[in-house]
């Protein structure tokens, strides 16, 4: 008897093991993003004026169409699984700069829907950068190493 049967062999807990309701709400977490990415990209004049409030102006263009090119890419990544994790953590910082300096703003109040989707997208994308991309994911079905099946020793 060698060495390595000795030790017990534990299936590892992972992301292909998570419930479909978590793939579907990924798919929607990232679709959101890309419909969010787009509509930067249809009112950039709104989003160029408020950065060029806060910035030089020379800055201001960049940080609005890499605001849009990171959610158009990171939704669509999000959205199919692939390097979800990677993705979620691009996602991060735009959505915080979102709550901290563009929702907060306002007034904190109950009728702000924008700092409270805006904290739930936060929330997704921390939720999804712990429990990973899931079953139907192109992570799950590319990159993920195939366990071999039991020896019959």
């Amino acid at each position: 008897m060698t060495v390595s049967h000795q030790f017990h062999h534990t299936e590892r807990i992972n992301s292909a093991n998570n419930p479909i309701w978590m793939d579907c709400l990924r798919v929607a977490l990232g679709l959101f993003l890309f419909i969010k990415g787009i509509l930067f990209l249809e009112h950039t004049s709104d989003v160029f004026y408020y950065f060029s409030q806060h910035q030089e102006l020379i800055g201001a263009h960049r940080a609005s169409l890499l605001t849009s090119v990171v959610h158009i890419i990171g939704g669509l990544m999000i959205a199919f699984g692939a390097l979800t994790r990677l993705s979620v953590l691009c996602q991060i910082p735009i959505v915080l700069g979102a709550i901290m300096v563009v929702n907060m703003r306002h007034v904190v109040q109950l009728g702000n829907t924008e700092l409270i989707l805006s904290i739930v997208v936060l929330a997704l994308l921390v939720f999804f950068m712990i429990v990973g991309p899931g079953r139907y994911s192109v992570d799950n079905k590319i990159f993920r190493q195939k366990t071999p099946p039991p020896s019959q020793e």
